[in-house]
């Protein structure tokens, strides 16, 4: 028996202590730099985010308000061209005593349409009107003023004013009737702004809220019921009184205390040109920035769970380690170094032993792993030619199609397909599908694709080759060969006349009749050189149309389901990217 004295726990402690103090460190340090930092970063990002929502809105509506005063000022306009059109075919008689014999202005006042009175008379204030009933006494004298205005041969936008006849809001418009250089009459018109009303309803929902004022501050229209009829006076609010001294687009923060508490907002000011409004659409802070404050919580709680869990796992597993530590170190120094048919003598039965056991499990591990990775590799290899034997074919046939169309219309379909229940297979056959659904277009001609009118017969027969082109692209591609069914067929329609083989109904792959849907939908809803990008809501009511003719009706109900579950959504900038 030895009588020497038994080994010092020392090192074990130090270990202990440094181990323990390494992991609290570990654990501590991330939880206050990322909570300084993410805060900041959330919020800043945050805020960004909302400044552009809250400045799309606005200038949005500013946008609609603008385009229906120029809109009803060219039809005024063109009306007046009657006129004097009317006067030479008359001879020099009084085109206005003709329009009041036979009433044709009648006809430009139409259940849909934004003009609700029409008057077009000579300057003695003489000719034909067609109003309703009941017209306010102000509404008559604004009228009558933009008559004399228009009398001097300058056009006239006027005043915000509410019919309460017929309960809508409008403003009054005139533009002179001129021929031969003089002034011979005006052609007056009533535009309603019940379309900007509800346009402002709509963006005000739930925390936002959005408004039209004059220059004076005072609200002309308001997404609050209450507000929109009594019409107060905002001109106490910082970014209506920026907007008072110049009317400039302005996005800031400000106290808004209107409900008797100070209530921090953001917000964004849009003005309109003629006349002298501005859109305001603002919510509070503390709705906008509510995310922030829930991830601060998160942090807090989640990082002292951690730092718990850490304490414990460093007086758990600290203890003993230290005597087999050298022999692990210098196997894993091994493993490291690619010698995996490393392992280690197993001597004892506690948690060292057991750490011994694992690590030669894990070793025998990623021995296995690693062969299974050569296999794998050499099979991607395989792969990565055949992509490049595509990529190559795709590149000799010059591919010009249009930059996220593809990629884009992957998406949509895969969301379909989710709507549908499909199998994960066919999810990842339907999205490679709708990635290639446009190869066989590096086949056609760029005099073709690029041309911005409507095809001739001759030239849309040879854009229809695309699918077969595609398809036989992919097919000298085994791994591909599931996919070929979408690209080839998702122009053939479900009551029959598509193409390239005229299929119809339960004939067409699934994966192409999604894709036909996918790729219709990001073609009305992206600009393109022969269209304007399409609203969502009449995007989708138009494919449903297309229900039972053109498209399957099980999954356009499966898109419209994406949709309203937001799997479908459009972003902005996609708008000006096809």
């Amino acid at each position: 028996m030895s009588d020497a004295p038994p080994p010092s726990p020392q090192p074990r402690a130090r270990l202990l202590w440094t181990l323990l103090g390494a992991m609290i460190a570990v654990g501590l340090l991330p939880l206050v730099v990322s909570h300084y930092f993410l805060q900041s970063i959330n919020r800043e990002s945050l805020e960004t985010l909302e400044k552009k929502y809250l400045t799309r809105s606005a200038v949005g509506i500013a946008t609609d308000v603008q385009n229906l005063l120029s809109s009803n000022t060219q039809q005024l306009t063109k009306i007046a061209g009657s006129v004097r059109i009317m006067r030479r075919a008359l001879n020099g008689a009084d085109p206005f005593t003709y329009a009041a014999e036979t009433k044709w202005i009648t006809d430009y006042l139409t259940p849909d349409g934004d003009l609700l009175a029409l008057r077009v008379l000579n300057t003695n204030g003489l000719g034909a009107e067609a109003k309703p009933d009941g017209l306010d006494a102000s509404i008559q004298q604004e009228m009558n003023l933009a008559l004399d205005v228009a009398k001097r041969g300058q056009p006239y936008t006027g005043t915000f004013q509410y019919v309460s006849s017929i309960n809508q809001p409008a403003v009054v418009i005139a533009v002179p009737v001129i021929d031969d250089n003089q002034v011979i009459g005006t052609i007056e018109g009533l535009v309603s702004l019940k379309r900007i009303a509800d346009r402002i309803r709509d963006e005000g929902k739930g925390d936002v809220t959005a408004f039209m004022v004059d220059r004076n501050g005072r609200v002309l229209l308001h997404s609050e019921p209450a507000l929109d009829i009594q019409r107060p006076d905002f001109s106490n609010l910082k970014i209506v009184q920026e907007f008072s001294k110049q009317p400039l687009r302005l996005t800031e923060s400000y106290v808004d205390n209107r409900s008797g508490r100070d209530v921090m907002m953001i917000g964004t000011v849009a003005p309109i040109t003629r006349p002298d409004w501005g859109v305001v659409v603002q919510k509070p802070e503390e709705k906008a920035f509510a995310s922030v404050d829930k991830m601060v919580r998160a942090t807090f709680e989640w990082g002292s769970i951690a730092l718990l869990l850490a304490i414990l796992a460093a007086l758990g597993f600290a203890t003993g380690i230290a005597r087999p530590i050298r022999e692990l170190a210098q196997r894993t120094r091994e493993i490291a170094n690619g010698n995996y048919a490393q392992r280690v003598e197993v001597t004892k039965r506690n948690e060292i032993g057991e750490l011994g056991a694992n690590f030669n499990l894990m070793s025998g591990a990623i021995e296995k792993a690693i062969e299974q990775l050569k296999k794998a590799a050499n099979e991607n290899h395989l792969l990565f030619i055949n992509a490049v034997r595509m990529l190559a074919a795709a590149i000799d046939a010059k591919d010009p199609y249009t930059r996220g169309h593809s990629e884009r219309v992957g998406r949509y379909a895969v969301a379909i397909g989710k709507n549908l229940s499909l199998p994960e297979k066919e999810m990842r056959n339907l999205r490679v599908s709708a990635l290639l659904h446009d190869v066989g277009k590096i086949g056609i001609d760029d005099r073709i694709l690029r041309k911005p009118g409507a095809l001739s017969d001759d030239e849309f027969e040879l854009m229809k080759q695309h699918p077969a082109k595609g398809a036989a692209i992919m097919s000298g591609v085994a791994q591909l060969i599931d996919i070929v069914p979408g690209m080839k067929y998702h122009h053939e329609k479900w009551s029959g006349g598509g193409y390239p083989d005229g299929l119809e109904g339960e004939q067409i792959p699934m994966q192409a009749r999604i894709v036909a849907i996918a790729d219709t939908f990001d073609a009305m809803t992206t600009n393109r050189p022969y269209q304007k990008a399409m609203e969502l809501s009449y995007v989708v009511e138009k494919i449903k149309s297309f229900a039972g003719t053109r498209f399957d009706p099980r999954v356009v109900d499966a898109f419209v389901q994406a949709v309203q579950r937001g799997d479908i959504q459009i972003e902005e900038q996609v708008r000006g990217a096809a």
